[in-house]
C-alpha cells in the first residue's frame, strides 16, 4: 500500500496551492506525508494484526503522531481520546485510508463491510461511509477485471456522477473542498485517467487550477492508478520505471525521518498478503 503514501507525499506540497501544469515536480525537498499516510499505516496495521478494532488502531497511530495536520473532524475526534466516541466528518479521509481493503482477495459484501467499519469511528456519516465504499469497491473491481462502465454504474449507487468528469472540467470546476461527495469520485476517475501511473500523478496536478485538496486526492487517485495499470500487483509495477522511481523516492523519505513506523505498516501489510493471504 506504498501507492497511497505516495500519491500524498506527491500531492502535500501543493494542498491549497494554485498552480497548474503537467510539468510541475512530482517531488521536492518540501514534499512530507500527511494524515493519509498515517491513517493508511493504521488500516495496514489493523488488517495484518486481524484487530478490526479500527477506533483503537486509530487513536493509537493518531497519538504516535501528534505533529500531523489531521483535518477538523478528526482532530475533533483525537481530542476526545476515547474510542467510544463517535465522530461525523463528511470528509475524504475514511476514503483514502480504505484502500487497503480493496487490495484483500475477499468477497465484495465482506470488504464493503470492512470499509464501513473502518469509517465509522471517525466519518459516521452518509458521506464519509459512502467513499470508504466507493475507494473499495473500485479497486477490488479494477483488479478483478470490471470494466470502467461498470464501476461507474455501480458508483451512481453514491450519486456519483462520473460521466461529468473530464480534465478540463475538473480543472473549472472551482471545486477546493474536502467532502468525501465532492472528491472520492473525482480522485477515482483521476485514478484511471492517464496512459501510464506516472501520467496520472500529472493530471492531478495540471488539474489544480484552484488549490485542490491535493494530498487526499493524489493518495486516493495514486492507489486506484496502482490497481488500474498493475493490477494491483508489485511485479507488474516494478517494471515501470517511473513508478519504481517514485516508489524509491518515497520509501527513502519515510526511512531517513521520524515516519520509518509508516514504511514498516505498509510494507508489512504488502508482505503479509503476498505470503500469508491476510487477513489471516
Amino acid at each position: 500500500m506504498i501507492c497511497g503514501v505516495i500519491g500524498d507525499y506527491i500531492g502535500s506540497i501543493y494542498e491549497d496551492q494554485s498552480i497548474s501544469s503537467f510539468n510541475l515536480p512530482l517531488i521536492t525537498p518540501s514534499s512530507h506525508v500527511t494524515d493519509e499516510s498515517v491513517s493508511i499505516a493504521a488500516v495496514c496495521s489493523a488488517l495484518v494484526s486481524d484487530n478490526l478494532d479500527f477506533a483503537e488502531i486509530y487513536l493509537k497511530w493518531f497519538n504516535r503522531f501528534p505533529d500531523i495536520n489531521y483535518g477538523f473532524g478528526t482532530s475533533s475526534w483525537i481530542q476526545e481520546q476515547d474510542t467510544d466516541y463517535v465522530g461525523n466528518s463528511d470528509g475524504n479521509l475514511a476514503a483514502s485510508r480504505a484502500a487497503p481493503i480493496g487490495y484483500l482477495d475477499l468477497p465484495i459484501s465482506l470488504l464493503l463491510e470492512y470499509a464501513e467499519a473502518s469509517a465509522r469511528p471517525t466519518h459516521n456519516s452518509e458521506y464519509g461511509i459512502n467513499g470508504a465504499k466507493a475507494m473499495v469497491y473500485s479497486l477490488w473491481a479494477i483488479r478483478k477485471g470490471k470494466s470502467q462502465r461498470e464501476i461507474y454504474s455501480y458508483l451512481y449507487n453514491f450519486d456519483y456522477l462520473m460521466d461529468f468528469y473530464t480534465l478540463e472540467n475538473i480543472k473549472n470546476t472551482n471545486e477546493t473542498g474536502s467532502t468525501a461527495f465532492n472528491t472520492v469520485p473525482m480522485a477515482i476517475w483521476l485514478g484511471m485517467s492517464g496512459k501510464s501511473y506516472t501520467e496520472t500523478l500529472q493530471n492531478i496536478l495540471y488539474v489544480n487550477s484552484d488549490g485542490f485538496d491535493t494530498d487526499s486526492i493524489g493518495s486516493m487517485a495514486s492507489s486506484v492508478a496502482y490497481a488500474y495499470h498493475f493490477g494491483g500487483n508489485a511485479k507488474n509495477a516494478n517494471k515501470d520505471k517511473g513508478y519504481k522511481k517514485l516508489e524509491f523516492e518515497t520509501k527513502r523519505y519515510l526511512f531517513q525521518s521520524k515516519n520509518q513506523p509508516i514504511l514498516q505498516s505498509v510494507q508489512e501489510f504488502e508482505l503479509s498478503k503476498q505470503i500469508c493471504g491476510i487477513p489471516f
